[in-house]
């Protein structure tokens, strides 16, 4: 039986890819060098809130604080916009927020959507199927 190349996994980490005899690792942006950015835009009753950035454990916080804020503020029907076009990673935490936030805007009486979703984050939405619970626009 032919040599096959193993995998290097368990050596060389993830990344790790055989090359010939030669390892190569390839060095991938870290979530650490993604600064996190969030901006807000009311336009008449909507929300819009732009996160750029991972929203993960150590962001989703602020998503909430701020999201929450908007919808007390609004005065009837409010609908909350969050725009993932600039995420670049999404996890169990930042998807428990929006599911928060929909259930809060819901209970409002208003509307939640989730506007242009990265494909990290659509990966995320679809795998866990909370992309059938929101708008996507």
């Amino acid at each position: 039986m032919p040599d096959r190349p193993r995998s290097l996994y368990d050596r060389h980490g993830r990344d790790a890819v055989r090359v010939g005899a030669a390892v190569t690792v390839r060095k991938e942006p870290t979530l650490e060098s993604t600064p996190w950015s969030l901006t807000i835009e009311q336009i008449g009753s909507e929300t819009v809130l732009r996160a750029s950035g991972a929203l993960d454990l150590d962001t989703a916080g602020r998503l909430r604080s701020v999201a929450t804020s908007a919808l007390r503020q609004a005065h009837s029907a409010p609908t909350l916009t969050v725009d993932l076009a600039e995420v670049t990673f999404l996890d169990s935490t930042g998807l428990g927020v929006l599911v928060t936030l929909w259930h809060e805007a819901r209970n409002a009486g208003g509307k939640f959507q989730v506007s242009r979703p990265s494909p990290a984050a659509t990966r995320i939405l679809e795998i866990t199927g909370v992309d059938a619970l929101f708008d996507l626009t």
